[in-house]
């Protein structure tokens, strides 16, 4: 790994730097084309849109969606961890502009080429010191890093938009994702 490629890496990419490095050299026939020796937590940041229907509202009603966007930027990175990738998901759910609950299929195809395909349920929480975010918790079912958990977060605006008090409702959605991947061999 270049020295330029650890600068960009912070404290967690440095923690996981050290740890492979304690490991030792493994070959990749010992632990398979994409596995890793060691647990890993990679963080991919980006921004994803998202299409309901019907829009959402003040009322708990029955919603799919559907979503894309990118992950622009995801740490630590380096062979054989992926540094970007591009995002398509599927949603439905009983939801409304401030809650409910939902399940989401998302299949992210890594800037390498590979893929994962992940299963995610979650909801509007608002964390401590304000703010709203969708939460959605799960599993990568395939491709790279199956069987890892996924805690998937897409910050919202604090309050709900005007369009959340009309019938239609509000029928998109853009705003950053954050993706965080814990993968446990």
């Amino acid at each position: 790994m270049t020295p330029t490629r650890l600068l960009g890496m912070g404290l967690a990419g440095l923690s996981a730097v050290t740890t492979l490095m304690a490991a030792g050299p493994a070959s990749s026939t010992e632990f398979g084309t994409h596995a890793l020796p060691v647990p890993v937590v990679q963080t991919c940041t980006g921004i994803l849109n998202e299409t309901f229907t019907p829009g959402l509202n003040s009322t708990l009603r029955q919603v799919t969606a559907e979503g894309s966007g990118e992950l622009t930027s995801c740490l630590p990175f380096g062979d054989p961890l992926p540094a970007s990738g591009r995002v398509t998901s599927t949603m439905s759910g009983v939801m409304s502009c401030t809650g409910g609950t939902r399940t989401r299929s998302t299949t992210i195809t890594w800037d390498d080429g590979g893929s994962s395909t992940l299963e995610e349920s979650g909801g509007v929480e608002i964390p401590a010191g304000g703010g709203r975010t969708a939460v959605f918790r799960g599993k990568i079912l395939s491709g790279r890093f199956a069987g890892a958990t996924t805690v998937t977060t897409r910050t919202l605006s604090p309050l709900p938009s005007p369009q959340c008090e009309t019938e239609e409702g509000r029928t998109e959605i853009s705003g950053p994702l954050t993706v965080e991947i814990t993968h446990l061999p």
